[in-house]
């Protein structure tokens, strides 16, 4: 009986010590989140003959610069963000990165880009993100002025003539062979009904 007592005990003072060190730590966690903050973020974009360079200036709430900030730059694409820069870009002493922008990305018909710039998983600050539409892109042509010629990569109109007429006889021989074996399958059935 006593062994029984002492094991309810002890069960009950280890829950007990696993209830404080859960809500302990959530605390902690729900602090932490209150104290972070949001970053300014300020953009300017420098365009010369040879080169186009996007300029990240970054400041806190007292706008003083922040230094060592981790920020990512994207170009905007159909499926996904193509990022561009270094794979770590950290504001200098000055709260400032410049990152230079490529020459031979393709924009929409009028060479529009949607540049983005993130802020994130950052101890201090909370993740953000900055969108800006710059005329930095090569124009491509819309599908209207694009007129497709007969290609392998083509849609199925403006299929090569040769391909059409290999898979063509393809297809009817796969089809005759298989009306053939129909045909003598019969043939078959009706010699066996004979005998």
């Amino acid at each position: 009986m006593k062994a029984t007592l002492f094991n309810i005990i002890w069960v009950l003072k280890i829950s007990w010590s696993v209830l404080i060190i859960f809500f302990s730590f959530n605390t902690v966690l729900a602090q932490e989140d209150d104290m972070m903050e949001d970053a300014k973020i300020e953009l300017s974009f420098i365009e010369d003959a040879d080169s186009k360079i996007i300029v990240a200036t970054a400041t806190n709430k007292n706008d003083e610069p922040i230094e060592d900030l981790e920020l990512y730059f994207y170009v905007k694409r159909s499926f996904s963000n193509l990022p561009i820069g270094d794979f770590f870009n950290a504001t200098d002493e000055t709260g400032t990165i410049k990152v230079e922008f490529p020459n031979d990305l393709p924009g929409d018909p009028e060479g529009n880009v949607a540049i983005l710039v993130k802020l994130m998983d950052s101890d201090l600050y909370n993740d953000m993100t900055l969108e800006t539409i710059k005329k930095w892109g090569v124009p491509s042509p819309s599908p209207s002025q694009f007129h497709e010629k007969r290609s392998l990569w083509a849609a199925a109109a403006n299929a090569p003539i040769p391909l059409i007429l290999i898979i063509s006889a393809l297809i009817f021989s796969i089809w005759f062979i298989i009306c053939y074996i129909i045909y003598i399958l019969f043939k078959i059935r009706k010699i066996g009904m004979v005998t």
